[in-house]
């Protein structure tokens, strides 16, 4: 009897143990760079994020404003930018089509320091972007069974 109830142990902690290690197979840690991105209101060098894995990383420049995106084979999208004023341009119709042209008038208007804005696009897919004080985080085109793991990237999210 002992030899079941130790046959039973040692199979649970080998279940768990599998159960933690494939949650760190699922996810990249990156770490992104900041420091030479014009943006007075930034005080970060660099943001920490941790991604599910299968991305083409790109790191777009917009008039002195940096953005990093993480592309998926499906063409979903997560982005880390500094534009704080106008967001990503990756979401910029999903925006406007709920009445949202930039965020200079809200910020500077209401002195708002954190901005969320989601929804479904036309397509049925799933977009968020989110304006964190001086930092812009958001997704673009992610399918539902996908929507759980963006989340979690975005709450992710650590200034350096």
């Amino acid at each position: 009897m002992k030899s079941l109830y130790t046959y039973i142990a040692i199979l649970l902690l080998l279940i768990s143990a599998s159960c933690s290690s494939s949650k760190s197979l699922l996810f990249n840690s990156k770490t992104l760079n900041f420091e030479n991105c014009l943006s007075k209101e930034k005080n970060y060098k660099y943001i920490e994020l941790n991604l599910p894995k299968g991305f083409i990383k790109k790191k777009v420049e917009n008039h002195g404003f940096c953005e990093y995106r993480f592309e998926y084979q499906n063409k979903s999208t997560i982005y880390v930018s500094t534009d704080i004023y106008s967001g990503s341009r990756l979401n910029s119709d999903n925006l406007y089509s709920i009445g949202v042209n930039t965020y200079a008038i809200s910020r500077s208007i209401t002195l708002v320091d954190t901005i969320k804005n989601s929804g479904k696009d036309r397509n049925n897919l799933y977009w968020l972007e989110y304006i964190l004080g001086d930092v812009v985080v958001g997704y673009v085109n992610v399918p539902e069974e996908q929507k759980e793991q963006f989340v979690k990237a975005i709450a992710s999210l650590d200034r350096k």
